[in-house]
């Protein structure tokens, strides 16, 4: 073969061995710009909020594919880390905006340029990460993923705002509950701002609101608590504790109503021992202005206040007065207090202490003057008949319609030689007969009287004469009275062989 073949034959193939080698040099650089591109930038074209053209490393950081990726996801996704990354493309003005992220080490810069509708988003990665930072990525993003799962499942409202009030975060029962209030029209903050205000956090407040479109009232327990710059907010539904306490506003409304129409005065102190309700009968028996009442005064200064206008009995000794009350509440605690108070103005009060749950004590405060008064009337008036049956010269006895003895005479009991008062029994007619036959001739009598005592109906009086055993003749005269009651008088007879007081007295046989 020629030389110069040989040599054109070499040339062509040291010629190819370089284009060849070019080419994959060329090759090469385009994959691992390619590469590059995929692994450090997001980059998004947004056409009137629809993402128009996406590369595979934003549809693997937003989660979705090209069709469900919109401005509104990425918003939600990035408005963490960009805070001024505006909710709608529309807020933009036409050219090239650079906003930081507002975390500190957080060195990642979102570009957004906007021509008419349209705008493209880039978002470089910052560094490269090593093996190590990368296995820590991924634990904190199973910690997050976390977080994101109770907090999104949470039951109860939960959401954040930045510095200047905006919305950057809600939970799905938020969300629900925002989709329930009407808020004529949207546009508005977040929920809650009309009733907390820009209070600065922390902020604790119950707000109603009304859902729609049944028009019901809900009761929630709010608090808003600033945290790394962003207000962390949360609210609690608490309809069943408003429920509870109004139903026990009612109860304790319907207790004060009654316990306005009591003629007893009652004071009940809580378990601190302040006064907590009080009926206006208290204000009439006490005289204690219901100003001073209304400041809730403790146990002692109420007591004191009694005693300061006279109200309680004076105390025998005023050193020992504060050990006394101190007493007088425990015994009160444990509904061992039971006294009745007698005043100088001449009233008498039932003064008793009760105990009441969660350590509560009530005092009830009775007027009882009327009832001593008709007492002791009644106990004079009863002292005075029997004064006047003690004066009559004949024996007397009175049985109930059970045949018990319920009074007799001065005369009576000496007749017969014993005071049915030293008897701590019931002294029946049976008893009774059985003195009267121990005492006298045997007769029917004492059976056909112990059978009248005993019949119930219309009854009329009659008479026997009785002969004792000491020679002497009474006569005995049953009497129905009122009440179905039976009365037996023993009338000494004049003819007797004395009429003197030792001779009226029956010789007791036996």
């Amino acid at each position: 073969m020629p030389l110069i073949d040989i040599i054109t034959f070499a040339l062509i193939a040291l010629v190819s061995a370089f284009a060849a080698l070019m080419l994959f040099v060329w090759l090469d650089k385009i994959q691992k710009n390619a590469a590059a591109h995929f692994d450090c930038e997001i980059s998004i074209l947004f056409e009137d909020g629809l993402a128009k053209h996406s590369n595979a490393a934003a549809l693997v950081a937003f989660g979705c594919d090209l069709e469900a990726l919109t401005w509104d996801l990425m918003y939600r996704q990035l408005r963490h880390r960009f805070k001024l990354l505006p909710s709608d493309p529309t807020q933009l003005s036409e050219g090239v905006h650079y906003l930081r992220a507002h975390m500190v080490g957080d060195t990642g810069l979102l570009t957004l340029e906007k021509r008419g509708a349209m705008v493209e988003l880039s978002l470089p990665a910052t560094t490269e990460l090593s093996v190590g930072q990368s296995e820590r990525l991924l634990v904190l993003q199973s910690k997050i993923d976390t977080l994101e799962r109770a907090c999104g499942s949470a039951p109860y409202p939960m959401w954040q705002k930045d510095e200047k009030g905006t919305l950057i975060w809600s939970n799905a029962a938020y969300d629900e509950l925002e989709r329930s209030i009407d808020r004529n029209g949207g546009g508005m903050g977040a929920l809650f701002d009309d009733v907390l205000g820009s209070a600065p956090a922390p902020v604790h407040r119950r707000v109603a609101v009304t859902t729609k479109p049944d028009g019901q009232v809900h009761w929630y327990d709010t608090s808003l608590k600033d945290m790394d710059g962003l207000t962390v907010a949360h609210a609690v539904n608490i309809d069943a504790v408003i429920d509870a306490e109004v139903a026990q506003r009612n109860f304790v409304q319907t207790l004060a109503k009654t316990f306005a129409q009591l003629s007893i005065g009652l004071a009940i102190f809580d378990r601190k021992g302040q006064l907590a309700l009080f009926n206006p009968a208290l204000v009439d028996l006490t005289r204690l202005p219901a100003e001073f009442l209304s400041t809730r005064p403790d146990l002692l200064s109420f007591f004191d206040r009694l005693r300061e206008n006279r109200m309680m009995p004076e105390p025998k000794n005023y050193g020992s007065w504060r050990q006394e009350i101190a007493d007088l509440i425990k015994a009160a605690a444990d509904g061992r207090y039971l006294e009745t108070w007698t005043l100088e103005s001449g009233q008498t009060y039932r003064v008793s202490g009760k105990p009441h749950p969660d350590r509560a004590v009530a005092f009830l405060i009775e007027d009882i003057t009327a009832q001593v008064n008709i007492t002791r009337n009644f106990r004079a008036e009863l002292d005075m008949g029997q004064s006047m049956m003690d004066a009559l010269s004949e024996g007397l006895a009175v049985f109930s319609p059970a045949g018990v003895l319920s009074l007799c005479n001065r005369v009576y009991s000496e007749m017969w030689g014993f005071d049915p008062d030293r008897s701590f029994a019931d002294i029946t007619i049976n008893d009774s007969v059985s003195v009267w036959q121990a005492n006298c001739m045997p007769t029917t009598a004492w059976r056909d009287i112990s059978d009248f005592i005993k019949t119930s109906g219309p009854r009329k009086e009659w008479s026997v004469k009785i002969q004792t055993r000491a020679g002497n003749t009474i006569r005995c005269t049953v009497t129905p009275v009122t009440g179905g009651a039976t009365m037996v008088q023993f009338h000494l007879l004049e003819d007797t062989s004395s009429t003197s007081p030792e001779a009226m007295k029956v010789v007791r046989t036996g």
